[in-house]
């Protein structure tokens, strides 16, 4: 899920140079000062990334309280946060700029999310006891972690590792495509373990490739942001930057998550 952080850089970057070309003149003959745009503060993106985890962790515990009452309609909440999930992710690689800089998309794919990750969570949770404490802590301390690296420079973005962290996106998410269409048909490719049978090595490269490369996705955000407050891109840019963060927490805490399983095992 965290594929769409490369698309969102683009938006952000199209929408700064917008704003920076901006005329300055009005009509024929006539001077007319440029329109007041607020430019973008990393106070906005964690503001706002603050409230969309927020709506993540409401709208997820309903669906963990709705599991044990009634497990049909827990079934059904966690369907409709999955489709809107995808596609709010398919939106941001189509590059819908415009659509996530107005906060009811994010807040829909916030809400849409926590209600996939209510279930998912509690299915974990009943199997190993503890594990979805544990997941988020390493989630979150993986998060600010990788923002001290930033932020002392010592892990800094380049176009290597972009085109790395690109590549890598696009065959994590193809892979996770074709692992679910396959799964439809009964077909299991055996590239996660279920919780039956031991772990192979296989599962477990899958795993940790999937942490590592969550966790060094958070450069390309943390660049992203502080590129789009340099070059003064407008305030409503921040709800891109929030989804970017929000997106990318997700996946780290699914991933893992399943890791997590995979030790306890």
């Amino acid at each position: 899920m965290r594929s769409n952080n490369t698309a969102l850089n683009r938006m952000l970057q199209s929408q700064a140079h917008n704003h920076q070309m901006a005329p300055e003149y009005g009509q024929y003959g006539q001077m007319s000062a440029p329109p007041q745009v607020q430019p973008m503060t990393l106070d906005d993106v964690v503001i706002r990334t603050a409230g969309l985890l927020l709506l993540t962790g409401v709208a997820g515990a309903i669906t963990w309280v709705m599991v044990p009452i009634n497990p049909a309609a827990a079934q059904g909440l966690m369907f409709v946060g999955m489709l809107v999930t995808l596609g709010a992710i398919l939106a941001s690689w189509l590059g819908s700029g415009k659509l996530f800089a107005n906060p009811v998309v994010p807040s829909l794919y916030a809400a849409g999310a926590g209600l996939m990750l209510g279930g998912i969570s509690y299915a974990y949770e009943f199997a190993y006891s503890g594990i979805v404490l544990q997941a988020i802590v390493a989630t979150f301390g993986t998060f600010f972690g990788m923002a001290l690296l930033f932020k002392a420079k010592i892990v800094r973005n380049s176009p290597r590792f972009t085109k790395f962290m690109i590549g890598s996106g696009i065959g994590i998410a193809g892979l996770l495509l074709v692992n679910m269409v396959l799964s439809l048909f009964g077909m299991n490719l055996g590239l996660f373990n279920d919780g039956t049978g031991q772990v192979t090595l296989l599962q477990w490269a899958i795993a940790l490739f999937f942490v590592g490369w969550g966790a060094f996705s958070f450069i390309l955000d943390f660049d992203m942001v502080e590129q789009s407050v340099r070059y003064g891109a407008p305030k409503n840019q921040a709800w891109v930057a929030a989804f970017g963060m929000v997106a990318g927490l997700v996946f780290l805490y699914l991933s893992i998550l399943r890791l997590l399983s995979y030790l306890r095992q």
